[in-house]
């Protein structure tokens, strides 16, 4: 009989869990990952449960201040994410958008080695995710350790952060992109070349280089001196302008710099 209650027990037990992981990522019948992936479809109350820590930088590449991990080709970069609240219920996460094509190039992909110790769903499909959970501890950290392997183009990749949860009826998701920068080796310091002004409008320049951002930064006072930013722009390989136009001072002194 004992053994028989055990089984019974083992059995619901798999079972709870099963029926979580479902409402955690609110499948709602459907067998596609496009709509495993988003959260939000059947978790549509936005909550603040997660912070990315362990990043390096943030940065500006036009889609909005996003935080950056940095990493060399054959190394491995270690992503974290904090859980601020689980407001009371079971959540999970899940990172994606992995096979996606780099900032600077579409044509620059990650070759990578991604995390055992999360789940991978629907391998081989623009879709596939990594899923870690479900859990409901709170304050928890989580640590997605990224292979990036040595083929890798030095560009920024769009990586997406999920978390979703539920308790009692409401059913929440929050999302957070971030940028992977896999950097070659150090490139050389940039030299402003043919400086122009026109009214308030001053632009330099730079030589560059794919998988870097470049920085034009000005001071009004070289005794003592506070560098300001004026424009950014990421490398490519290419020759890009940088422009400062509140160049609206009697004079400014400017120099460039890349990480």
């Amino acid at each position: 009989m004992t053994n028989l209650t055990s089984k019974a027990q083992t059995a619901r037990d798999a079972l709870a869990v099963t029926t979580a992981l479902i409402a955690i990522f609110a499948l709602c019948g459907s067998a596609s990952g496009a709509f495993y992936v988003n959260c939000e479809s059947c978790h549509p109350a936005p909550q603040n449960g997660m912070a990315l820590v362990n990043f390096q930088t943030t940065t500006n590449l036009g889609a909005g201040l996003r935080k950056v991990f940095r990493v060399s080709p054959g190394q491995t970069a270690i992503i974290q994410l904090k859980v601020t609240n689980n407001y009371g219920g079971s959540y999970a996460l899940n990172i994606n958008n992995l096979d996606a094509g780099g900032v600077n190039n579409s044509g620059d992909h990650l070759a990578y080695t991604a995390d055992p110790a999360w789940t991978h769903y629907f391998p081989g499909t623009t879709t596939n995710f990594f899923m870690a959970g479900c859990a409901s501890t709170s304050p928890n950290v989580w640590t997605f350790n990224l292979g990036v392997k040595s083929n890798t183009p030095a560009d920024f990749y769009t990586i997406n952060s999920k978390m979703a949860g539920n308790y009692s009826t409401n059913m929440w998701s929050q999302q957070e992109s971030f940028y992977i920068q896999v950097v070659a080796a150090t490139p050389q310091a940039p030299i402003l070349q043919t400086p122009q002004r026109s009214g308030n409008s001053f632009s330099v320049q730079v030589a560059t280089t794919s998988g870097f951002t470049y920085y034009l930064d000005y001071t009004t006072n070289l005794s003592t001196p506070t560098w300001n930013t004026a424009a950014q722009a990421p490398g490519n390989g290419t020759i890009k302008t940088l422009t400062d136009s509140t160049a609206s001072n009697s004079w400014r002194f400017y120099h460039a710099h890349v990480q």
